[in-house]
């Protein structure tokens, strides 16, 4: 359990942003979709016709039967009989954290600034209406004026403006101070944090606005963009800007896309793009990461095509490693070099950004990206270091069957880099499978003399792989023969001594083990033996399409020619199974 003291204040909106009151009630309750919500039969009452209702985007219950209806906290409070206090604690338990009580005093103090805030807010939207200014850097960035109204977008205008405002309506100078709307200077002067810009209302999941965005209207300012400071309600790792209005298509659609800002949010919903959310920030929390899988299997993130926001993508990458599970994932989409959402829509249309949504890409070639950048030059020591890297970030993930299949997918990717590398080194012109196949076969010979008990598991698949290098397959009968049928073992001193092959083919027998086995664990080994045996039977394979497209043209009749290309057929299946899978 997180060692995490927080409020029961907080209790909901944390088990809100984590989780979904239908995942919840369904452990007690069979729940069908229907429309915007769930229904059930309501365990409180005996019915035959469900009329037990519940809503994720509320986060409440109610049936229409029996009339009782509630949040999380009243459902496990009545179904499990648990008073006030036991149920925040199966919560807090569920959720793996700890709590501390509230005193009045500390939930007054919280309630009465979402209060204010909402007050602000309001003076904030007035105010924008009566700023020529203002409005018209508002309408010329936003051209659909309902999108204003949605966002509730407004405008803080100088400090005695607010200042009166705020006293009007009852609070002191120190009540104002803790708005986090004016500072304090060194000369005890009190200046706006939001002066003379644009101000975009940040809210919660519960719907409430805790904090402010500002935007500077003057375009030639050092600093364009502004947040609340952090607080006991402004938390930027728990909020998502723009979730709240976009949240019903989010729901529909079942897609979300994270921008780097309010603008970019706006923009896309300038295009009728309703899926867009904002970080306040360019890192992800569990908090985030969770609200948005409840919402999409596979979230897109669009950051701006520069230096900083690629190096946000790849920080949130790796970020997103810790909570991976199965289904669950992100995509990247990759904006041309200084262009962000805004600007790029500006410029091309909406068609082309989901072009670009279209041929976004994965989470794990983006690590794999990660882990190459991380090298220089491909020498051994380097070599040694992307699988090191591969290792480090396969176990960051915490869920093991993920974990696991990242790491074949690591593995495979290592394998075809080095392949490549190989490639380009030749002198002679080779095809890039010609290399790949010259290496599987050395690396069978590598399993031969270094992981012999492995290799006895594959047997009877070793025995009958075929080596297109008639010295090496001579070379891998000799050592099959000696290690899996007599038993009897070999190193490389006795190879060198006892047999005719060169010492530069045992030299690269030896430099293939130190950078492709070292490091891996058994049951990583077998994967890779398994994934090499199988790309061995590709060329056998390919041989044998041939002579079969042969007869197929020599045919004398129709059925033997049918029969003949069902053949064909079930080959070429073979193929593409074995080329396209992943290591098993």
């Amino acid at each position: 359990m997180i060692r995490k003291n927080i409020s029961v204040d907080e209790i909901l909106t944390q088990f809100n942003n984590q989780s979904k009151l239908s995942s919840l009630i369904s452990k007690y309750v069979q729940l069908s979709p229907r429309g915007n919500s769930f229904v059930g039969k309501c365990p409180f009452h005996n019915e035959k016709t469900p009329s037990f209702n519940v809503n994720d985007e509320k986060g409440l219950f109610y049936c229409f039967g029996c009339k009782v209806g509630g949040n999380a906290i009243t459902f496990i409070s009545k179904y499990k009989n648990l008073s006030f206090s036991e149920s925040i604690k199966f919560l807090a338990d569920m959720l793996g954290i700890e709590i501390s009580y509230e005193n009045r005093e500390q939930l007054k103090k919280k309630n009465n600034k979402l209060f204010v805030y909402k007050l602000i807010n309001d003076f904030f939207k007035k105010s924008l209406e009566k700023n020529k200014n203002a409005l018209n850097y508002a309408n010329l960035r936003i051209k659909n004026k309902q999108l204003i109204s949605d966002f509730e977008i407004g405008f803080c205008p100088d400090d005695n403006e607010l200042i009166n405002f705020l006293k009007s309506e009852g609070l002191s100078i120190e009540e104002i101070q803790e708005t986090d709307l004016l500072i304090k200077n060194r000369k005890n002067q009190f200046f706006g944090r939001f002066k003379d810009r644009l101000i975009f209302p940040i809210f919660n999941f519960s719907n409430k606005i805790v904090g402010f965005g500002g935007r500077e209207i003057n375009e030639n300012s050092r600093i364009k963009y502004i947040n609340s400071q952090e607080s006991e309600i402004f938390k930027k790792s728990e909020l998502l800007f723009g979730f709240k209005q976009n949240s019903e298509v989010i729901r529909k659609e079942e897609k979300i896309i994270l921008v780097e800002g309010y603008m970019d949010v706006i923009s896309l919903a300038q295009s009728e793009i309703r899926f867009a959310v904002a970080s306040l920030g360019t890192t992800l929390s569990k908090t985030q990461i969770q609200k948005m899988w409840n919402y999409s299997d596979t979230p897109l993130i669009c950051f701006d095509g520069d230096d900083a926001g690629r190096k946000s993508s790849k920080n949130i990458a790796l970020k997103c490693l810790e909570f991976l599970v199965p289904g669950k994932s992100f995509k990247f989409i990759k904006l041309p070099e200084g262009f962000d959402p805004d600007t790029f829509l500006k410029k091309y249309s909406k068609k082309k950004f989901f072009e670009l949504m279209q041929s976004s890409y994965n989470l794990s070639d983006l690590v794999w990206q990660i882990i190459l950048e991380s090298i220089d030059k491909p020498t051994p020591e380097n070599i040694a270091l992307l699988d090191q890297k591969i290792k480090l970030l396969s176990s960051k993930i915490s869920n093991k069957i993920v974990s696991d299949e990242y790491f074949k997918f690591f593995i495979k990717k290592k394998n075809d880099y080095l392949w490549n590398l190989n490639l380009k080194k030749k002198k002679t012109v080779h095809t890039t499978e010609k290399v790949q196949e010259l290496i599987n076969e050395k690396l069978v010979l590598v399993f031969l003399i270094f992981e012999v008990e492995l290799t006895r598991h594959f047997n009877e698949e070793v025995s009958e792989a075929i080596l297109g290098n008639k010295d090496l397959n001579s070379f891998k009968d000799a050592l099959f023969k000696r290690n899996i049928i007599e038993k009897k073992k070999i190193d490389l001193d006795y190879l060198v001594n006892n047999t005719e092959y060169s010492k530069q083919i045992l030299a690269e027998i030896e430099s293939l083990n130190k950078t492709h086995l070292k490091g891996l664990n058994i049951e990583e080994k077998r994967v890779l033996l398994r994934h090499i045996l199988d790309n061995l039977k590709i060329p056998i394979l390919k041989k044998e399409a041939a002579v079969i497209k042969k007869k197929i043209l020599e045919a004398e009749d129709d059925e033997k020619q049918s029969a003949q290309v069902n053949k064909y057929n079930e080959i070429l299946k073979e193929i593409k199974i074995i080329q396209n899978k992943e290591l098993e």
